[in-house]
């Protein structure tokens, strides 16, 4: 429930510094200390965090409180990484809003020891559409202004721009010509780790991070 959530306490935040340090063998003997200390209160953040979404930004905000749900594995797939350790170190959350997890418009948060990182994004069931919305001047120019209100607060990364031109045909000095390069799309920032990390407080704190990211998120739920 929701009111469980209590904070992520510092000896879990320690625990996912060291962890990337530690071979399988290590984490199963350690995987007590694991579930008390990171995989309980992440559990509990996804339902917070989740109802609150739900209520401010759209009912339809899916909050699943497990592995592979709202929370990305602990483990990391080596085969597609140049990074070799087997483990993060970070915890990656995720609500969605759509059937399809993997192409649905998600809000997520990225919290590791140091920092925490905010976003929202979808990949894209079909890029002609995603063309056609970003060309279309009353479709593209809103998703524009949202980002740019959220540049004009934070460090915004816009991620997803694979193509190195401008794809025909559309002109190379096309005004939403950076969009239109993009294969998906990702809007994020990421800020200090907050003294609010071990408190309940720490829920409303992304909250309200999160609410300024519903502009674009809206978007891609009624557009795509």
């Amino acid at each position: 429930m929701a009111e469980d959530f209590a904070g992520f306490p510092r000896e879990g935040l320690d625990f996912l510094a060291e962890l990337p340090g530690y071979d399988k063998e290590w984490f199963a003997a350690n995987r007590r200390p694991y579930e008390a200390s990171v995989m309980l209160p992440a559990e509990a953040f996804v339902d917070a965090l989740g109802e609150r979404l739900q209520d401010e930004i759209s009912h339809a905000i899916v909050s699943q409180p497990k592995v592979n749900g709202s929370i990305s594995p602990i483990n990391r797939d080596v085969r597609f990484s140049a990074d070799k350790t087997p483990y993060k170190d970070h915890l990656l959350f995720r609500w969605w809003e759509g059937e399809n997890k993997k192409l649905a418009p998600t809000l997520f948060v990225r919290l590791s020891p140091e920092s925490v990182g905010f976003a929202a994004g979808s990949a894209f069931a079909s890029v002609d559409r995603w063309r056609e919305l970003i060309d279309e001047e009353s479709s593209g120019a809103p998703l524009v202004a949202a980002i740019d209100r959220l540049t004009g607060r934070h460090d915004v990364d816009v991620a997803g721009a694979e193509l190195k031109r401008v794809p025909a045909p559309y002109a190379q000095d096309h005004p939403r010509g950076d969009l239109l390069r993009h294969k998906m799309l990702q809007v994020r920032w990421p800020e200090p780790l907050p003294p609010d990390v071990v408190r309940p407080a720490f829920v409303d704190w992304c909250a309200e991070r999160l609410d300024e990211l519903a502009e674009v998120h809206r978007w891609l739920v009624g557009n795509l």
